[in-house]
């Protein structure tokens, strides 16, 4: 089994937010004091220096970057809770170290922010550090959906945020959209959309609500308080998507991403198509090639990580052939372009009709699947139901 040693990705978690939305169950916190925020920075600094500075502890199969003191990185995604939730000061400190890895001068890379999270100000700050794509979650033009969410911003807020990026310079932006809101009909759908090819970024990421347990969002919907859209509006919803952003030249180029040419985001791309990445900070997950980790989930632990070798890898799992053949299905096809036949050759020295031709004849014969001249990909009725194509290579 072949694997891609050609540059990889970094992903920095930063778990704060200035409050938790209704419908969210990620690593993150609200609320914290300014004490804390600064020793995690400064463990997560310790962390990055410390991967480029020795060599980890090998597992049983050797990672393709074990030490990436000079393996090129290609790109950098600053994610969340909400990264710009930090004082700019210390964003700065970890976009600094950031700097110290073997970056090119086209190194993508990724800023996660909400509105009203730092003053506008601070954006050319976080420019001259080396950030060059910005990502907003927007959610939702409509302010009562917004409060309902327990967003902590307007679209007015939207607005003047995506000004202040457009005035200092960062020319490569994302907004992220939410669609099957409770309370959300399709008029807003429609508003939101239009609303947002108004302002005019490169790259659009529009999802459906996942309700997550343990989350408000949950509570309300379990107590009937509110409902979710159903199963058409949602799918109503989701081409209509598709209809509005191909009339505004955005292509379709994976299930849930949308982008002008050539804008297409490069870290999400490397990681659907099984490049390896690593992941600093609380919870931060990792790929090499061969295996995946991740970080503790552990905010007491990690803050008392030091340089002592690799206490933080938690749940180390060794992918075998079949399960890196699974996943190049099922993280390929979610992009539109779908899976190359000559790359999974290529990859596993077997043909994809050897190993999964069964499950193709089955998918095809359904209108789930169809080729494209080497390629298989989903078709428009494979993207509704896109969770059962997947299921087929697991």
């Amino acid at each position: 089994m072949r694997t891609n040693s050609q540059g990889m990705g970094l992903y920095l978690h930063i778990p704060f937010c200035t409050s938790k939305c209704a419908y969210c169950d990620f690593l993150s916190y609200e609320g914290m004091g300014e004490d804390l925020q600064h020793q995690y920075v400064q463990a997560l600094i310790t962390e990055m220096r410390q991967a480029r500075t020795t060599t980890p502890k090998h597992h049983s199969c050797k990672p393709v970057a074990a030490n990436i003191r000079n393996t090129p990185i290609s790109t950098i995604y600053i994610g969340g809770g909400t990264p710009t939730a930090l004082p700019s000061p210390l964003l700065c400190e970890i976009l600094q170290e950031a700097q110290q890895f073997n970056l090119s001068s086209d190194t993508e890379i990724t800023l996660e922010m909400n509105p009203c999270t730092n003053p506008h100000s601070a954006l050319s700050d976080f420019k001259n550090h080396g950030v060059n794509r910005l990502s907003i979650g927007l959610q939702a033009w409509q302010n009562d959906l917004l409060a309902a969410l327990k967003r902590a911003h307007t679209s007015n807020d939207f607005t003047q945020t995506i000004q202040a990026a457009r005035a200092a310079g960062i020319n490569n932006i994302n907004v992220d959209l939410m669609f099957a809101l409770p309370g959300q009909t399709m008029e807003h759908w429609q508003e939101s959309i239009a609303q947002v090819i108004t302002h005019a970024p490169e790259h659009i990421y529009v999802y459906s609500l996942t309700p997550a347990e343990n989350t408000p969002l949950w509570d309300e919907l379990e107590s009937g308080k509110i409902k979710l859209p159903d199963e058409s509006i949602d799918r109503a919803m989701y081409h209509k998507a598709i209809k509005m952003f191909a009339a505004a030249g955005y292509q379709h180029y994976e299930l849930s991403n949308f982008a002008k040419p050539g804008r297409e985001s490069r870290h999400n791309i490397d990681c659907w198509r099984r490049k390896p990445y690593r992941g600093f900070g609380l919870g931060a997950h990792s790929f090499d090639g061969t295996a995946r980790w991740r970080n503790t989930f552990d905010i007491e632990k990690y803050l008392a990580y030091n340089d002592m070798g690799e206490p933080l890898r938690e749940d180390l799992e060794i992918l075998y052939q079949r399960d890196a053949m699974a996943e190049m299905m099922f993280l390929g096809l979610r992009m539109t372009k779908g899976v190359s036949q000559q790359d999974f050759l290529n990859t596993f020295g077997k043909t994809l009709t050897d190993c999964y031709g069964k499950e193709l004849d089955i998918l095809i014969s359904r209108g789930l699947l169809a080729h494209s001249g080497e390629m298989v990909a989903l078709t428009p009725r494979g993207l509704d139901l896109a969770n059962q194509v997947f299921e087929m290579f697991l």
